[in-house]
C-alpha cells in the first residue's frame, strides 16, 4: 500500500462513520452508494464479504453490534447503507451521535413491497436444503450459509420480528403486513434521529437536497444522479435463472464424468488385454511379426493416463485405482 493510501485510510479511521443510511434495502441504496462515493465518502453498502463471519456471529449472539461497528470503522468506512447496518443504526448513532442520518424511501410502500419480494424470491434459492427435487448445494457453501444467517437477523432488532420474518414472513402474512414493517421501520428512524441531522430522501430528488444536507458542493449540472441498474427486477430475475441453472447443471456434469470414467476404464482394460495377447503372439511367432515400437506403447500409456487424470478420485475411485495400476 502506498504512503498516500495509508494516509487516506488513517484519516478515514479518525473520522469514523459520518453518514448512516438507515433506509431498508430496495429503497435506492445502491444509487445513493454511488452518489456518496462521488462526494468523497468510503461507503459500506450491505456488508463487506470479509466481514461475513463477524456478522454471522452477531446473528448467532456471539458478537455485539459494537464489535461490528468497530470493525467497520477500523477498515476506514465513513458511510453505512442498507441492511444489515440499518438494523443496528441506533447502535451506530450511539457511537457516532453527530453522524448524519439519511432515510431512503420509495414512492409508496407498495413499490417497496414489490421490489423486496423480488429480491428475496431470488435469494431464497440459495437457502433451500438439498432434495432430489431441488438438488442444490448452495446451503453447504460457507458464504451462502453465513448470508442466510445475516438475512434472518434482519428485522430482529428494533422491529422485534422473529428470525427470518422480515425476509420471508410476507409469504404467509401478505403484502399489507410487509408494507406495515416498512412504515414501522421508517417511523422508528424518524423518532430516534435528531431532526436537524435527518434527511428523508427519495433518490429521484437528485443531488440538490443530498448535497445541501451533507454540506457538500454539488457536481456539475450535466452530471446526473447515479441510477444503478445492478439489482433491478430484470437483473434479479436473470440471477434467479442462473441459480436454477447451476442447481441442476451438476447432474449432467456428473453423468458426463461418469461416462468419461467408464470409457477410460474400458480403454485401459482393452489396451492391457490387447497388449498381453500381442505379447503372447509375438513370443510364439517372433520370426513373422516384429515387436511393437516402444515409443508407440509409451504414447498409448500416456494417453490413457491423461484420460484417467480427468476423472475426480472422490467421484470415481475405481477409475483412479485403474490409473494407479499403470
Amino acid at each position: 500500500m502506498s504512503s498516500s493510501s495509508k494516509l487516506e485510510e488513517g484519516e478515514a479511521q479518525q473520522k469514523g462513520i459520518q453518514v448512516i443510511c438507515a433506509g431498508l434495502g430496495r429503497t435506492g441504496t445502491m444509487s445513493l452508494t454511488e452518489a456518496l462515493n462521488k462526494l468523497g465518502y468510503k461507503t459500506y453498502h450491505y456488508l463487506h464479504f470479509s466481514h461475513q463471519y463477524a456478522w454471522a456471529e452477531l446473528a448467532d449472539g456471539k458478537r455485539t453490534p459494537q464489535d461490528i461497528i468497530q470493525l467497520i470503522a477500523k477498515d476506514g468506512y465513513t458511510a453505512t447503507l442498507e441492511n444489515p447496518t440499518c438494523d443496528i443504526y441506533q447502535d451506530i448513532l450511539a457511537e457516532y451521535p453527530n453522524a448524519k442520518v439519511i432515510l431512503t424511501v420509495r414512492d409508496t410502500p407498495e413499490k417497496f413491497c414489490k421490489s423486496w419480494k423480488t429480491l428475496f424470491d431470488t435469494m431464497v434459492l440459495t437457502e433451500k436444503k438439498f432434495t432430489w427435487k431441488y438438488p442444490s448445494f448452495f446451503g453447504y457453501i460457507p458464504l451462502f450459509a453465513n448470508l442466510k444467517k445475516i438475512r434472518f437477523f434482519m428485522g430482529t432488532t428494533h422491529l422485534g420480528l422473529k428470525p427470518g420474518e422480515l425476509t420471508h414472513g410476507w409469504r404467509e402474512k401478505g403484502d399489507e403486513w410487509l408494507a406495515e414493517q416498512y412504515i414501522r421501520h421508517n417511523e422508528h428512524v424518524k423518532a430516534n434521529a435528531k431532526p436537524e441531522n435527518l434527511l428523508i430522501f427519495n433518490v429521484k430528488e437528485g443531488w440538490g437536497p443530498l448535497c445541501k444536507f451533507l454540506g457538500k458542493e454539488a457536481p456539475p449540472d450535466d452530471e446526473p444522479f447515479p441510477n444503478v441498474q445492478v439489482n433491478t427486477t430484470e437483473s434479479l430475475l436473470e440471477l434467479r435463472r442462473s441459480f436454477r441453472t447451476v442447481t441442476y447443471m451438476w447432474i449432467p456434469m456428473i453423468l458426463g464424468l461418469g461416462a468419461t470414467a467408464f470409457f477410460a476404464v474400458t480403454l485401459g482394460r482393452s489396451f492391457f488385454t490387447g497388449g498381453s495377447k500381442s505379447a503372447t503372439s509375438t513370443s510364439t511367432s517372433t520370426s513373422t511379426r516384429a515387436p511393437s515400437s516402444p515409443s508407440q506403447a509409451s504414447s498409448n500409456a500416456e494417453l490413457l493416463k491423461a484420460v484417467s487424470a480427468a476423472v475426480p478420485s472422490s467421484l470415481f475411485p475405481r477409475a483412479r485405482s485403474s490409473q494407479g495400476s499403470l
